[in-house]
């Protein structure tokens, strides 16, 4: 009884700190979008006007699909290089591991703000790297690269977010039965098709729960469309968050009426996960299945009382 209740105690205390830090900002997010002026200001009343004027203004539905465009090629791109580079480091062998192991996570490492000038002074039209080597090499008048771009946008997330799915792909290919990939090559499979009628079906749960991820981290982010995506006049949720607060005067209530949007789709992104069913493949018909001691012993024990005596 007195462990029960210490842990009892203890797992009140973690829910209690835990509503603290995430429960507090919510409402306050949510009071401060129905207000007509910031909070604490005398006057103040409750209003809906600030979802009406950020539903009803057209800018609102291109800020929709911007969000959703960048984080679904956030998504696709991060996971089509996290996941190869995975089987890469643990269904080949490749040589220097280690090293190759070090080297794919270097980019999660530096600060996204970083990362994304980096890429600035690679592909920017006017002072990129590479345009510049491009332009001087093959003759070209204009830049072949535009990282003000959406497409810019989406490379520069992906190169700084792909690490994540490294770790956890390469965790989920690690713990992965592979007796049905040994089965399939043994049958004379090529690697390719291994992968693609074996492997991607047994990762199919894992993939699924990363592309979540990843996709609710691509709309939250806000480093490259600020530092990109504002000069490229691209808009999504995050820097038009951050202009209503920042200009004068500040729209505090607009910009919790554009929180609240990006707080929904992230929370539908999360309960898809647990509404959609995806069924793995298993390995389990090919597992062997060992007698236990038990039943060798009475196996002998028949054995012994069916065999005639001399």
């Amino acid at each position: 009884m007195r462990r029960f209740n210490s842990q009892t105690l203890i797992l009140i205390g973690a829910t209690l700190f835990v509503l603290y830090l995430a429960g507090v900002p919510l409402l306050m997010l949510l009071y401060g979008s129905i207000r007509s002026a910031p909070i604490g200001e005398p006057g103040a009343t409750f209003t809906i006007q600030n979802y009406v004027k950020a539903y009803f203004d057209k800018e609102f539905y291109f800020l929709f699909l911007n969000s959703i465009y960048y984080g679904v090629g956030t998504c696709i791109v991060t996971s089509l290089i996290g996941t190869y580079l995975a089987w890469v480091s643990e269904r080949t062998n490749t040589p220097f591991k280690k090293l190759f192991v070090v080297m794919a996570l270097i980019p999660f490492i530096i600060p996204g703000i970083l990362s994304t000038i980096s890429w600035i002074l690679l592909l920017s039209p006017k002072i990129g790297l590479i345009n510049l080597v491009i332009k001087e090499l093959l003759g070209l008048e204009s830049a072949p690269f535009n990282i003000y771009s959406m497409w810019g946008m989406i490379w520069a997330e992906s190169i700084h977010l792909y690490p994540l799915v490294f770790l956890l792909m390469s965790a989920a290919f690690r713990n992965m039965d592979t007796s049905l990939e040994e089965a399939a090559l043994t049958a004379g499979s090529s690697t390719f098709t291994t992968f693609r009628r074996v492997t991607l079906p047994l990762m199919r749960p894992a993939m699924f729960s990363v592309l979540l991820v990843i996709f609710i981290r691509g709309i939250e982010a806000f480093e490259v469309p600020a530092l990109v995506g504002v000069p490229a006049k691209i808009s999504v949720f995050t820097t038009k968050i951050f202009l209503a607060i920042h200009q004068f005067p500040s729209d505090f209530g607009l910009a919790g009426a554009y929180a609240v949007t990006l707080l929904l789709i992230s929370t539908t992104g999360v309960s898809t996960r647990k509404m959609v069913k995806v069924t793995p493949m298993t390995s389990r018909a090919l597992r062997p299945s060992m007698p236990s001691t038990g039943s060798i012993q009475k196996g002998w024990i028949k054995l012994a009382s069916a065999s005639p005596r001399s």
